[in-house]
């Protein structure tokens, strides 16, 4: 009985959301016609806008919250080092053409965060920091388009799920800081503040490490730690280490030795321990242009980084006998290869900006990202994606924002060189993999300081990897609560 409850409490939910996603979608055409109605307290990107006059919005559009303040008690609570934000997420995404067959999804992502600043609450510079998430819904990747970058950066396995819970512990001032406990190399490492506008997941943590490794990110954090020195304004230096493969049946396991199905963690709560599984390694080294409260010039951001997965990967060509996986003579096990690695950059560059009016600032800004990965173990071994952003293009709408980006994954040598084999030694007649390419057009509106709506558009280009999929276009909207 309580699985029958929970199943049509979750079905109702999933029912709210698309109703809320539809309805966003509507009222986002009258919103954005009447610039007075929305207000944001953080332009997207490198560069801050200044707060509306709390006068320009109606009382209910000016809260932060969509649930209010109540009397004051939320901010004060906030005041003392307490923070409690419980953000909701519903959206739409459909493929009128392409990919393996043509259809529509709902996904809903519930995210609760809960923050406590010790320097606030008792003078000591230090942060806990725990959060959870409730995705739910279906896949428009897996049950349509097929792509190896994945549409949407909140499809993720249906269930509630610790995430992050760590303790940070900062030293001199901020310069030095010390994270330890469940992370999730995501939310600091190879990051661009311009790829984070868009919706395809590879313009967050990217593909050539989400589909080549088993680092901890989205939704499945693991234990670890990360050091950040950051001796100057302009230098920040990170390094993180992470147990590897949090949840081995879910996220992909490269290890063609352990059998499926006898670890999987759902509930995010297993805390890996297991020296088999190896260590990710990743470190950074930041330069930030332009960003101190003196400087003058345009802001930008540069990162260098190198990372190391030491657990056990497949050979994408071989088995474990040394035949092409390709021929008819295999036994089908991948011979066993230790480790994978490679080395990225990001560059995030505002190019040019229009401060002149207080209440109106605007930007165009620029990015960029490349990495690369050991070819015979990878699905991808090159990666590049970039794009532009454009703030402000709307009168009266500061925080807005206007993008378009695009991303390109090379197939791994391996990868493409075992069904040419299959094609050579085993007769078949597939497309050899060689490039998934995605082009995304994006629009972020602000419609209140709780609320965002972001209609979104598509292509994906050789999904899966290959000519073998008739490439797709992909239409969607997103929006976003803060209770």
């Amino acid at each position: 009985m309580k699985h029958r409850t929970a199943f049509f409490g979750l079905v109702q939910l999933q029912m709210q959301g698309a109703a809320i996603a539809s309805l966003a979608l509507a009222l986002t055409v009258g919103l954005l016609t009447d610039p007075g109605r929305a207000q944001a307290p953080q332009l997207p990107g490198p560069m801050s806008a200044p707060t509306a006059s709390p006068n320009a919005v109606p009382p209910f559009f000016n809260q932060t919250y969509l649930l209010g303040d109540f009397w004051g008690e939320r901010s004060k609570l906030e005041d003392q080092g307490f923070s409690l934000k419980p953000i909701y997420s519903a959206e739409t995404f459909g493929n009128p053409t392409g990919g393996s067959r043509q259809g529509a999804i709902y996904e809903g992502l519930l995210d609760l965060e809960l923050t406590i600043d010790l320097k606030k609450m008792a003078d000591w510079d230090g942060t806990f920091h725990v959060s959870s998430y409730y995705p739910m819904g279906n896949s428009l990747t897996d049950n349509y388009t097929n792509d190896l970058f994945r549409v949407s950066d909140i499809d993720a396995y249906d269930t509630l799920l610790l995430y992050e819970l760590y303790y940070e512990q900062r030293f001199d001032n901020g310069k030095i800081s010390l994270r330890a406990g469940q992370l999730g190399a995501d939310t600091e490492f190879f990051i661009s503040t311009g790829a984070a506008n868009f919706l395809n997941s590879t313009y967050g943590w990217p593909a050539i490490l989400g589909n080549n490794t088993t680092a901890p990110n989205f939704p499945f954090a693991a234990l670890g730690a990360r050091l950040q020195i950051s001796p100057t304004d302009e230098w920040t230096f990170r390094a993180g280490v992470f147990s590897a493969d949090p949840a081995p049946d879910r996220i992909g396991d490269p290890n063609p030795n352990r059998s499926a199905g006898n670890r999987f963690d759902d509930s995010g709560t297993q805390f890996n321990t297991s020296g088999g599984d190896g260590i990710f390694n990743i470190d950074e080294l930041v330069y930030n242009l332009n960003q101190g409260d003196k400087a003058k010039g345009l802001p930008g951001t540069y990162k260098i980084g190198g990372w190391l997965d030491t657990g056990t990967f497949s050979n994408l060509r071989y088995d474990d006998q040394g035949v092409p996986l390709g021929s008819p003579a295999s036994d089908g096990h991948p011979a066993a290869v230790n480790g994978n690695f490679g080395f990225y950059f990001v560059a995030d560059q505002t190019v040019w900006q229009d401060n002149s009016n207080a209440d109106q600032p605007k930007a165009i800004s620029l990015f960029t990202r490349g990495g690369s990965a050991e070819g015979n173990r990878s699905i991808f071994n090159y990666y590049i994606d970039g794009g532009i952003t454009f703030n402000g293009v709307i009168p009266g709408r500061p925080s807005d924002l206007f993008g378009v980006a695009t991303a390109y994954g090379s197939i791994g040598s391996a990868a493409s060189a075992t069904v040419a084999d299959s094609n050579q030694l085993s007769g078949t007649s597939l497309a050899v993999p060689d490039y998934e390419a995605n082009i995304e057009v994006t629009y972020f509106a602000q419609l209140a300081k709780w609320w965002t709506v972001q209609p979104d558009l598509q292509i994906l280009i050789h999904p899966g990897g290959s000519a073998e999929l008739p490439n797709a276009v992909v239409l969607g909207v997103r929006t976003t609560v803060s209770f």
